[in-house]
């Protein structure tokens, strides 16, 4: 593994476990995951508020960094609008944050944290969504709907 591509990418590590910190969410897992064929980490930081009794977090950032140590300063947020377990719950997830500048993480985590709420209060005053917002989209996601099953006849 070469130490030139990982400093890199336990820097980025640690910055996103910081800027999860700085909204208040605690860090439920900091992941870096290497790519054997092009020597590359996956960056995988899951955040979650405090009390949350799942194993899917509510909130995680994404990114790569090249075996160089090289990557785009982008983050890949994602987020679920529910307390209930994200696994199983049909719940509203956030779109649109896919490419979010390193230098306004912060910004848009607080961002992210506020439409979830608003999401929730919204959910629970009967609205079915989608829910607009100027950065994102929150939408119940059907992981399933694309995939083609078969039942097995007699």
């Amino acid at each position: 593994m070469s130490r030139a591509g990982r400093e890199p990418a336990e820097d980025v590590k640690r910055r996103f476990v910081t800027a999860c910190q700085e909204v208040g969410l605690d860090i439920q897992s900091a992941n870096m995951i290497r790519n054997r064929d092009d020597g590359s980490r996956l960056i995988l930081v899951g955040a979650v508020p405090s009390g949350w009794a799942h194993d899917t977090p509510m909130l995680s950032l994404m990114t790569n960094v090249s075996s160089s140590g090289d990557w785009t300063r982008t983050v890949d947020v994602r987020c679920v609008a529910t307390d209930e377990d994200p696994a199983t719950a049909q719940a509203p997830w956030m779109q649109g944050r896919g490419e979010v500048p390193l230098g306004e993480l912060i910004e848009q985590l607080r961002e992210t944290l506020a439409e979830r709420e608003q999401v929730m209060a919204a959910i629970k005053a009967g609205q079915r969504g989608p829910f607009e917002f100027q950065r994102s989209v929150w939408k119940i996601v059907d992981l399933f709907s694309d995939m083609d099953f078969c039942t097995e006849s007699d």
